[in-house]
């Protein structure tokens, strides 16, 4: 059997204070398969609801990105991620990873509803059991209380949803401005788009005060823009909550 597209997602690493977050060990095992077994993608990060019920560290966002797996060396991927979450995530923390192929998910519609309900709902670890169950992915809690499990499993359907999480990480280019047509010759954005959806003009130039983020959307990794004087102006941390 060949490869096929797995997501992996983790949840719940970090405490206040500790020396690494969910995004970085999530990071460290996104590299660890670069360099082993597969490609991966740009690690998403996403928004979870903000409750007091949910005992979150500072943000309830989940990590998720994807590769590409056969059956072995998805066992070998499932084991480092486990015992690596286990060995690097923060004493008090509760971790969960969910994983899974995307050809064994059985009703879509329904595990995009569970990450979307994550996202306005305080979800039960029961629900995030049988949501995992009845859509074939792997969800394991690591350590602790395990409450993690509910966000991994919410990153995996958040991404598979295709239109939720902004890419982790800031771009930093070195220069002041960047034609559109450039910026998509680099592959580090699939599209460059105005905020409210229009396709921006190739031709155009970026003005870069400090760094571009991306967001995901319709499964692509795109940079958001708005007219400015002219040129355009990339949208900043500050103006992606939404995502």
């Amino acid at each position: 059997m060949g490869k096929n597209k797995v997501y992996i997602a983790i949840d719940d690493t970090d405490e206040v204070g500790y020396y690494t977050s969910t995004g970085e060990i999530c990071e460290d095992i996104r590299e660890h398969i670069d360099k082993n077994y597969s490609r991966t993608t740009p690690i998403t990060r996403h928004q979870l609801l903000l409750d007091d019920r949910i005992p979150y560290t500072s943000h309830n966002s989940s990590m998720c990105f994807t590769c590409e797996l056969d059956l072995e060396t998805f066992e070998q991927v499932k084991n480092f991620i486990l015992s690596y979450v286990a060995y690097k995530s923060a004493h008090s923390s509760s971790p969960g990873v969910c994983m899974g192929f995307e050809r064994d998910i059985c009703d879509r519609d329904a595990l995009i509803a569970y990450g979307l309900d994550a996202k306005k709902r305080v979800l039960t670890k029961e629900s995030a059991y049988e949501t995992a169950a009845a859509q074939k992915l792997f969800l394991k809690e690591v350590k602790n209380k395990g409450n993690g499990i509910i966000g991994a499993l919410a990153g995996v359907a958040l991404r598979a949803y295709g239109n939720d999480g902004r890419i982790k990480g800031k771009i930093k280019l070195g220069k002041k401005s960047i034609a559109v047509s450039e910026l998509l010759e680099t592959g580090l954005f699939e599209e460059v788009r105005l905020k409210h959806g229009k396709t921006a003009d190739k031709n155009h130039h970026i003005v870069i005060d400090e760094y571009l983020k991306g967001v995901y959307i319709d499964h692509k990794s795109v940079l958001l823009v708005e007219e400015y004087g002219g040129f355009y102006k990339p949208l900043v941390k500050e103006n992606l909550l939404d995502y």
